[in-house]
């Protein structure tokens, strides 16, 4: 990805529904899904996962977010994958 088009932070959350839950399996991924989106940050990665990207205050909101409908909806694991990215080094002073 080119420098100019990083985002400051990233953030990919993996919902593990229970059959145990309040809600069924899927309306626990898609309680997660439905946070991610309304953030306006989200990007589909495969089933059950989600990417949010932007800035790291809008991130870290997010990710609360999607984590708080996730639990309401019944799901008792939500797996969070968090990367931070640095300037590029073409674009270092010397």
């Amino acid at each position: 990805m080119p420098g100019y088009n990083r985002a400051e932070l990233s953030a990919e959350l993996t919902v593990v529904p229970s059959w145990e839950g309040k809600q069924s399996p899927r309306a626990q991924t898609e309680a997660a899904r439905r946070a991610a989106s309304d953030s306006g940050l989200a990007h589909e990665s495969g089933p059950g996962s989600t990417i949010l990207t932007g800035g790291r205050s809008e991130v870290l909101e997010a990710v609360r977010k999607v984590i708080e409908a996730s639990l309401d909806a019944g799901a008792h694991i939500v797996q969070i994958k968090v990367e931070a990215e640095g300037d590029a080094r073409r674009f270092e002073r010397s």
